[in-house]
């Protein structure tokens, strides 16, 4: 028990190690979710491990009954935990359907909550009939059998996007900013901020406040829509939140988050307001802060570094009935941000996959 407590420990170590190396370098990556998850998974196994090694709760009978309780309470968290989201999912996608309307953008929470319920209760059944038909049904078993590792591919990507998305948001405490980037949304009709946007600048204006010197940098164009640059409006709200008007810059041009972060960054690095595609981005110096929405940090996070911007990330608050249906969305976004990746890994999984039916097939037929 003594060297198994000792090797635990060792690994929680390592663990916390890689987490907090990355947390320190590089926080853009997937590799950072999971390096969270061994870390706090190692940590506490290793602690249960010193537990039983150091303070011999067999000898502690009420100690012993707490240690058991703990571990029973967390195991049972996690057994229900998939529960638990998928109520959320359907409860909180219903909620937004009935506050927002039923556009097929406000459908993501609740369709995926749908999806994972009948995954459960009507995919086994749906693949047993399909495959035991005859001719076709050795065929479908493999479509069957290659859409699950798939969906369980996705399901762990998923999950590492939504905690890497999490724990990026942990503030650098010790680091100054000198540029501040907040990103635009929507405008009401009358061209003011909505409340969402209003929450990023204000989140933006409370980190400025914390970085003295500091510019803040308003991004986001003009919609169809719109009555003014989003940037514009940003500004105004900003300066009757006191931030001087010296202390802002605005870009105007961009329509989407990539745009917001590749024009950003050239009007930081001094190329003034170019916004030509083929024109090469310049990075700017020192690490910038962007701001935005808390579920949308992570994908503008991973943006940057495409770029090659060194940037750390803060989120404003959302109602959890509209941020687990924009988390669907940005997952969809990350996804086609990161296709030539899945589309390479969909290919070699699926040789892979083959290959191990045609060996397990050919086993199955010489025995």
């Amino acid at each position: 028990m003594e060297t198994v407590a000792i090797a635990a420990v060792c690994l929680a170590a390592a663990g916390q190690g890689w987490f907090w190396y990355l947390h320190t370098h590089e926080q853009r990556s997937l590799w950072y979710g999971l390096s969270f998850i061994v870390s706090v998974s190692a940590t506490a196994i290793a602690l249960e491990m010193v537990l039983l090694q150091v303070f011999s709760l067999e000898s502690h009978p009420i100690a012993e009954q707490i240690n058991l309780v703990v571990v029973g309470v967390l195991a049972a968290a996690l057994l229900a935990f998939p529960i638990a989201l998928v109520i959320a999912l359907v409860a909180t996608g219903i909620r937004l359907i009935r506050r927002e309307g039923a556009n097929p953008r406000n459908m993501l929470s609740l369709g995926l909550g749908v999806l994972m319920v009948a995954y459960v209760a009507i995919w086994p059944q749906v693949r047993q009939a399909l495959t035991g038909m005859p001719v076709f049904g050795g065929v479908l078993d493999l479509v069957f059998g290659f859409l699950a590792i798939l969906l369980g591919i996705a399901g762990v990507a998923f999950t590492l996007y939504t905690v890497s998305g999490l724990v990026a948001q942990i503030p650098h405490r010790h680091r100054h900013y000198q540029r501040i980037v907040v990103l635009g949304s929507g405008l009401l009709p009358d061209g003011s901020v909505t409340p969402l946007l209003a929450h990023r600048v204000e989140r933006g204006v409370e980190m400025w406040r914390r970085s003295p010197g500091s510019k803040l940098l308003m991004s986001g164009g003009q919609g169809s829509d719109e009555t003014q640059p989003e940037a514009h409006a940003m500004r105004a709200y900003a300066e009757s939140l006191g931030v001087p008007a010296k202390a802002i810059l605005v870009e105007d041009r961009s329509k989407n988050t990539l745009e917001n972060l590749r024009f950003s960054a050239r009007l930081l690095a001094g190329q003034g307001d170019k916004a030509e595609e083929d024109v090469e981005v310049s990075v700017p110096t020192g690490r910038i802060l962007v701001v935005t929405d808390d579920y949308h940090v992570f994908r503008a996070l991973l943006i940057t570094r495409k770029l090659g911007i060194s940037a750390d990330g803060v989120g404003s608050h959302v109602r959890l009935y509209f941020s687990l249906n924009a988390l669907v969305r940005e997952w969809v976004a990350y996804v086609s941000l990161r296709r030539g990746f899945y589309t390479k890994l969909t290919i070699a999984l699926l040789a892979a996959y083959l290959i191990a039916s045609g060996l397990h097939a050919a086993v199955v037929a010489a025995a």
